[in-house]
């Protein structure tokens, strides 16, 4: 009885022993599945601006997703570049928008639609072409007129503003969210599964753990200006103009607009860009044609894929015709 008790006891002295190192081989598996699997552990970082808003770090280069990103010393996402153009640089184009055209980190750095253009212009034009990727997730009119404001226009040749309907009533909040929001890091999280559990663990839960829509429009708290963010918009337009840089304004419609058409917040931009006597271009038709393909273009209800993002390339490329830039194709 006594010897077997005795057994009893070493075996519940050996438990806890067993259940740690269960527990680490548990966490360390977690870990690398987390970190080499699912591609956390890296993502890119934010920094709050009182101008701006928020925007990328500079000069950081992750991989996320198996995904490429890369910003440049001017939080493009784009490849480094000079503020100044030098001589034997043979065309500059700033691409103005939002999450459209950042890609996210479900796009790498060679699929999105901006380093497609490059390619196409570098080998037709047999030179050096830069394209800045000016973007941010949710930024809208005020948020570019910003950073154009503080940075500049880089000595470009054009630029094309690439804008979607709801982008009539985005207007910057100024609410914390760089280092508050788990979809705003501003440091690079110790662990992986520390990062799978405070970002995406949430979005998860029954009751929806508090889900951040990380690309989301704000909404416009001024209930007497349907359009609050057309005058922003306004003051885009005007600066670009005033430096006399040819400006096109490219309308992104969202999944549902290409189905059933615009509607009149899309009106609005159209009108200040008349208004103002401002090259525009329809996006619609180019994803039209990719779909009539049989080709998927949307990875959500607004923003491109792989796909989405060639259709893009496309209408930017269109864009800069429009703009008298390069010499249009003849029908």
């Amino acid at each position: 009885m006594t010897s077997e008790s005795s057994l009893n006891k070493a075996r519940w002295k050996k438990w806890p022993i067993g259940l740690f190192v269960a527990l680490i081989i548990t966490l360390v598996s977690g870990e690398l599945f987390a970190r080499y699997y699912l591609g956390l552990g890296d993502p890119p970082l934010f920094m709050a601006d009182s101008e701006i808003e928020y925007l990328y770090q500079p000069s950081q280069s992750v991989m996320r997703f198996g995904n490429r990103i890369q910003y440049n010393a001017f939080s493009m996402r784009s490849d480094p570049f000079p503020k100044q153009k030098p001589d034997h640089e043979f065309l500059r184009v700033l691409v103005l928008g939002d999450s459209v055209i950042n890609g996210g980190s479900l796009t790498d750095q060679d699929e999105l639609a901006t380093e497609i253009l490059k390619a196409r212009l570098s080998q037709e034009l047999d030179g050096i072409v830069q394209v800045g990727n000016i973007s941010t997730g949710s930024w809208g009119p005020a948020n570019l007129l910003a950073y154009i404001e503080k940075y500049g226009l880089f000595d470009a040749d054009a630029v094309v503003l690439v804008i979607s309907s709801q982008d009539a009533t985005d207007v910057p909040t100024f609410t914390p969210r760089v280092g508050v929001s788990s979809s705003f890091p501003d440091q690079t999280p110790f662990f992986a599964l520390q990062e799978a559990i405070s970002r995406y663990l949430p979005r998860y839960l029954p009751s929806g753990g508090g889900h951040e829509k990380d690309q989301g429009k704000k909404p416009s708290h001024d209930e007497e200006d349907e359009f609050p963010a057309i005058s922003d918009l306004e003051a885009l337009i005007k600066l670009v103009k005033d430096s006399q840089t040819p400006f096109v304004i490219l309308l992104h419609p969202t999944r549902d607009e290409v189905q059933m058409g615009y509607g009149p917040a899309y009106d609005a931009i159209v009108d200040a860009a008349d208004r103002l006597d401002i090259d525009r271009l329809d996006f619609a038709p180019y994803l039209e044609r990719y779909i009539q393909q049989g080709r998927t273009v949307y990875r959500d209800q607004i923003h491109p894929n792989a796909s989405g993002q060639e259709a893009l390339a496309e209408a930017l490329y269109a864009s800069l015709e429009e703009a008298g830039v390069l010499v249009k194709e003849a029908e």
